[in-house]
């Protein structure tokens, strides 16, 4: 079933409290996936630390799950940054993403989508101190990061908005996430 909601509505529900925001077309059909990503997870510090990281992520072919959707959109923030916020922006920044993604799935989920799903960009950091010890703290909310599927992010999103991302950044920090329905 195709739902026809644009992404300009999209970015409207969410814009007074993002107003930041950038939403672009995603194809998921043609996602580039390559195992080269998933081995840089496991150089993470966070690898079989975090519940929606690898190792424990469901063993699904992802690529095949993606392409189920019809609509894909890629959330996009920037941020200036110099020397001296660099850090502070990078810790704030992935929970703002993470935040807009949510609300994003509920805008859809309230317009008959409920098979929304999104992918945040780098590791869920929902927990301030950090993942528990037997199960996620926050199943319903967190997410698993778009590139632990598999996908090249910085390739995929180049080849289909003409995107480039530098690193490591200088004077913008780019954060990027993923939204399906």
């Amino acid at each position: 079933m195709k739902h026809m909601l644009s992404l300009e509505s999209l970015t409207d529900a969410v814009r007074e409290q993002y107003p930041g925001i950038r939403l672009l077309p995603a194809n998921p059909k043609a996602f580039c996936f390559e195992e080269r990503v998933l081995m840089n997870c496991f150089y993470c510090k966070n690898y079989n630390l975090n519940w929606k990281c690898p190792p424990r992520l469901p063993k699904i072919d992802y690529q095949r799950m993606m392409a189920e959707y019809d609509n894909g959109a890629f959330v996009l923030f920037e941020f200036a940054v110099n020397e001296d916020n660099f850090s502070e922006i990078r810790a704030k920044s992935t929970n703002d993403l993470h935040h807009a993604l949510l609300a994003l799935e509920k805008y859809l989920w309230e317009h008959d989508c409920p098979m929304a799903i999104s992918f945040i960009g780098g590791s869920c950091k929902l927990c301030k101190n950090g993942c528990g010890p037997e199960h996620c703290n926050n199943p319903y909310w967190a997410r698993v990061p778009f590139e632990a599927t598999g996908v090249n992010v910085l390739k995929t999103v180049e080849e289909q908005t003409g995107l480039h991302f530098s690193f490591p950044p200088r004077e913008k920090l780019s954060r990027v996430g993923l939204l399906l329905w």
